[in-house]
């Protein structure tokens, strides 16, 4: 039995279906989603961070391909484009859903790091190449930029969440063992 059937087998309505594991699964993930959007808003050191981490992982990530990036604030220049980057540009938000579901779904401590530090690094790198080709968009066909800002890279985005997730789960998932 996997750990999702254990999760899901539970008191059944007069229906059939299993409800106490999975609304208890979804109550956790609320809470921890509160408490995340609580403390990013009282704490405005932690979007400054993710703003500045952004920043330099965009720096380093054009000068791998050998592109000259200036940079003024939070503002980029990249070859004769330019881009403000602000907190929603960084993979924060996205980084604590995916982390308020990690958590609350049934797994010992150390998967769940595990969880956290491999979703914090495919999210992070996501976003970088999110960024890098909105300012290839930007450059190369402007009219273009919105449509890839707002519905295709942010769909890739909530993409990239649920398969990361997806992943970890089938991680956690027990191999068959040799005969």
């Amino acid at each position: 039995m996997t750990r999702f059937e254990k999760m899901s087998k539970g008191k059944a309505r007069a229906s059939g279906t299993p409800r106490g594991p999975v609304v208890k699964f979804l109550i956790l993930c609320l809470i921890y989603w509160a408490v995340a959007l609580l403390v990013v808003s009282r704490l405005p050191w932690v979007e400054e961070l993710g703003v500045r981490l952004t920043i330099s992982t965009l720096q380093v990530a054009f000068g791998l391909i050998g592109q000259n990036v200036d940079r003024v604030g939070s503002a980029l220049y990249v070859a004769r484009t330019s881009v403000q980057i602000v907190a929603d540009c960084s993979p924060h938000m996205p980084f604590l859903i995916y982390a308020a579901v990690l958590l609350a779904f049934p797994a010992s401590w150390l998967q769940r790091l595990i969880g956290i530090v491999f979703g914090a690094v495919v999210i992070h790198l996501f976003n970088t190449l999110r960024i890098m080709a909105l300012i290839w968009v930007l450059g190369w066909r402007g009219s273009w930029f919105d449509f890839a800002h707002v519905y295709l890279w942010q769909t890739g985005t909530i993409l990239v969440v649920f398969v990361t997730f997806a992943l970890w789960i089938r991680l956690l998932a027990p191999r068959p063992k040799a005969a």
